[in-house]
């Protein structure tokens, strides 16, 4: 470990460094199921569309609620900790999906994974909020969050093609392990340097304040455009494409085009006014998800893949920048109100699609969710 301390001395910013490639393996390691975990759900056990939206919304709500604990936890023993209890959480939501098919859990069951998924989540980015806060410079934030991105994309290209191909000739069990053993390498590569952390103190009342509702109404788009990409997005797709392997390849690579965008736009937006760009990129991005509601081809479904690879790649890194910009001041309540109101986005969203039955009323909510966002 002495002589690890040592070879990172040789690198420029290292602790940045170790944030971006902890991430990037998480990211490899959850790209492998997370794009198909509702599919696994849907398509392979046969649970309902509204059992599996009912599934997310349990794993949202658990999120929201265990965000004010996890940032309890990530004061009192440090951010690095906070994202190395996050990985058994995860190993816990891995063995249930691959206790699900046997039948040796219940539907209610299925819930209570999709709680523990959440808390897992809320450990995680925390502690990833709270070190990437500390350790990025604010002058270059839009540069190095687009790397944290840009990187961690470029590191999921391949999982959901290396996925598709092993769920379609070895099975979904193959993937559970090996996202496992990959999630705790990207936490204990943190400990390569030593935890340092400040204990802060928060209060419950700290969480809302109505002067911050533009705020919320950001959090919520978020929060919302994160279920659609993960969850409709791919439930929607498979029923045109039928088929794993081709929708790993129709994830993977736009996905390019992306973390190209991500790293350009995040060293521009640290010249320019972010706002400036996200107020003129939020159309396009509305209308990426709206157009996805009328394709019913292999083709459509590419190309408005691509479109909305463009228009993500140029909306995240001011996007995020900006959040880590505002986390000033009292930063535990600000994180922890950004992920109650994504949370709610998340919730929204899917509210939408049992409501109307319908995929495509989710894709719909999230396009104006995202317009309505930078209206006001």
């Amino acid at each position: 470990m002495h002589n690890h301390h040592f070879l990172w001395r040789f690198f420029p910013k290292k602790k940045l460094t170790q944030i971006y490639i902890s991430a990037a393996v998480r990211y490899f390691a959850v790209s492998l199921i997370s794009l198909f975990v509702p599919l696994y759900l849907h398509q392979e056990l046969g649970y309902t569309l509204n059992q599996t939206i009912w599934f997310f919304i349990i794993y949202s709500l658990a999120l929201a609620l265990f965000s004010p604990f996890s940032a309890k936890f990530t004061a009192r023993f440090g951010c690095k900790h906070s994202i190395l209890v996050s990985v058994p959480l995860y190993l816990l939501f891995i063995l249930g999906l691959y206790l699900l098919p046997g039948g040796k859990i219940s539907l209610y069951g299925m819930y209570l994974i999709g709680a523990v998924l959440g808390a897992s989540l809320s450990f995680y980015w925390m502690g990833m909020h709270a070190i990437f806060r500390k350790v990025s410079d604010c002058k270059h934030r839009g540069e190095e969050f687009g790397k944290r991105e840009s990187i961690s994309i470029v590191a999921t290209m391949l999982g959901p093609v290396m996925g598709g191909l092993l769920i379609k000739y070895m099975g979904f069990k193959i993937v559970f392990v090996l996202a496992a053993l990959l999630l705790f390498a990207s936490a204990f590569f943190l400990f390569l340097s030593k935890e340092q952390h400040t204990r802060y103190h928060f209060s419950f009342q700290s969480l809302f304040y109505l002067k911050d509702w533009k705020n919320y109404l950001f959090f919520i788009s978020r929060g919302a455009r994160a279920i659609a990409a993960g969850v409709i997005w791919p439930l929607f797709i498979f029923i045109i494409i039928k088929d794993y392997f081709s929708l790993g390849l129709i994830e993977s690579i736009p996905a390019g085009i992306c973390a190209l965008l991500i790293w350009l736009i995040g060293k521009y937006s640290d010249h320019v006014s972010k706002q400036k760009i996200l107020r003129w990129i939020a159309s396009f991005e509305a209308l990426s998800w709206i157009g996805r509601v009328f394709v019913n081809s292999m083709t459509q479904v590419f190309g408005i893949t691509i479109f909305g690879a463009v228009t993500y790649g140029i909306y995240e890194s001011p996007a995020g920048a900006m959040e880590y910009d505002k986390a000033c001041g009292n930063h535990p309540s600000f994180f922890i109100s950004r992920e109650i109101f994504l949370c709610l986005g998340r919730i929204l969203l899917l509210g939408i699609v049992l409501i109307t039955n319908s995929l495509s009323g989710g894709l719909i909510f999230n396009g104006i969710a995202t317009l309505a966002a930078f209206l006001f």
